[in-house]
């Protein structure tokens, strides 16, 4: 059984943003980002509910904040649990002093919300590629949303994290958006999604937010649309207008103009998100 536990966040109007993964089965027991400090009495409480005891793995796609701010404080409620993550974050899991300093500099109030991160010990975390459990959980390099980040493949189960960027299901369609932000790189970035590619015959689960059960198509909108989103960018870069970037990518890009299809609150979320995503390609283009 697979579900998808929703972290929201009503101080910061965050609904159906933020979740986490829960793999239960005859292997054991599983979960994918534990989502920030402040949910994680929601999440025990969710996994209560659906009878979950123990935790074998918790799998962390990268450990900004809003995806593993509160792992320490699991990893006590859950003293059994292992803890997979990229080699890169696992000095910060240790010692979280230098990750929380700088999500307080770039998220500010938000940062102060999501709530602080209390460290891991170092016996509890693997770096491998590969875990033990049924068939196998593989672990594969996806820099470019964070240096540290990760996709893993389970069964019949891609979790992508960040890598194809921000899904939001719609009524009868879907909403998606890259993100890309700050210290974003497209080389990382399509390198990754060459590595990850001959996984994508399975169901994509979006750290944000839900599933679709055609891999290949959401890998396929996913390059398309950071091509494009690096095209039109580029034509604003000497002169970078935030409105008139968003004008141009709601007129050109289709998955993005579906912005107007979301709720109040999810498009009052997106646009501090969709500017993030802009300056990190404008960051890398100047940089060029």
């Amino acid at each position: 059984m697979l579900d998808l536990l929703d972290l929201d966040i009503p101080s910061l109007g965050y609904t159906r943003f933020i979740s986490a993964w829960l793999y239960k089965g005859p292997e054991g027991v599983f979960l994918v980002d534990p989502g920030p400090a402040c949910t994680i009495d929601d999440l025990c409480r969710q996994l209560a509910e659906r009878g979950v005891e123990r935790l074998d793995w918790i799998l962390l796609t990268h450990i900004h904040m809003d995806h593993a701010g509160g792992i320490g404080h699991l990893a006590e409620r859950y003293p059994e649990a292992r803890i997979l993550c990229h080699e890169k974050a696992v000095p910060h899991l240790i010692d979280p002093s230098r990750l929380w300093q700088g999500s307080l500099k770039t998220l500010g109030r938000v940062a102060e919300v999501y709530g602080g991160i209390r460290p891991v010990a170092e016996h509890r975390i693997t770096s491998t590629g590969k875990i033990d459990f049924g068939e196998g959980i593989r672990a594969i390099d996806t820099p470019g949303h964070a240096s540290h980040h990760l996709g893993f493949v389970f069964a019949d189960w891609l979790f992508c994290g960040e890598l194809f960027g921000v899904h939001q299901e719609l009524a009868d369609d879907f909403y998606l958006r890259p993100a890309t932000p700050p210290r974003f790189s497209a080389e990382a970035f399509f390198a990754s999604m060459d590595r990850v590619a001959p996984e994508t015959e399975r169901r994509v689960c979006f750290a944000h937010h839900g599933s679709h059960p055609d891999g290949r198509k959401i890998a396929e909108l996913a390059r398309q649309q950071l091509k494009l989103w690096i095209e039109v960018i580029s034509e604003h870069a000497e002169n970078p207008d935030f409105e008139a970037i968003t004008r141009a990518l709601a007129q050109r890009d289709p998955l993005f103009a579906r912005f107007n299809m979301l709720d109040e609150q999810a498009r009052e979320r997106e646009r501090f998100f969709v500017q993030n995503s802009v300056d990190g390609i404008l960051g890398w283009l100047q940089s060029k």
